[in-house]
């Protein structure tokens, strides 16, 4: 969604066409779809807390790379790299709560968590017009990575295997 906000300012000043955007936006995709099919195996392989902090970093990682891209490719490969990192929350959100909750209670987890995504979903383009319009496009993406970095702090330190 930061890329929608900011999308005029980075086609300006990267001289951008319709088409070279198509190929940034389908970079993500691309990505996306591929770790939305993978995803699910990496969390099984490394376990829930561990695949669930190497995606946040990933993501994190991805969201500060896009403040450092000086053109139209290293924006592409930072959001190629979105790409990967992102899709990976929903199956280790769906395994921690098979883990941490009773079959009973599974249902409203879910749909909590994806509650929180999808506020976080509305509240980031104001967000990022805010910091754009304060401090520049690149802003936002350090914010991003901020806010990923906390995240995954406070992941670690409350999430534990359950008891």
């Amino acid at each position: 969604l930061a890329l929608s906000v900011v999308s005029s300012d980075l086609r300006a000043e990267f001289a951008m066409s319709e088409q070279d955007y198509s190929y940034v936006v389908t970079a993500f995709l691309v990505a996306y779809a591929i770790m939305y099919a993978g995803s699910g195996y990496v969390v099984d392989r490394l376990g829930t807390r561990l695949g669930f902090a190497v995606f946040i970093f990933i993501w994190s990682l991805a969201a500060m790379l896009h403040g450092l891209v000086t053109g139209k490719w290293s924006l592409a490969g930072a959001r190629f790299l979105l790409g990967l990192g992102e899709p990976g929350n929903w199956p280790a959100a769906a395994k921690a709560t098979g883990e941490w909750f009773p079959a009973g209670q599974r249902a409203l987890v879910i749909g909590i968590f994806n509650a929180g995504s999808s506020l976080g979903s509305a509240l980031a383009p104001p967000l990022v017009a805010y910091l754009t319009m304060a401090h520049g496009w690149r802003s936002a993406f350090v914010v991003l990575l901020a806010l990923g970095l906390l995240w995954l702090v406070v992941r670690l330190i409350l999430f534990g295997p359950p008891l």
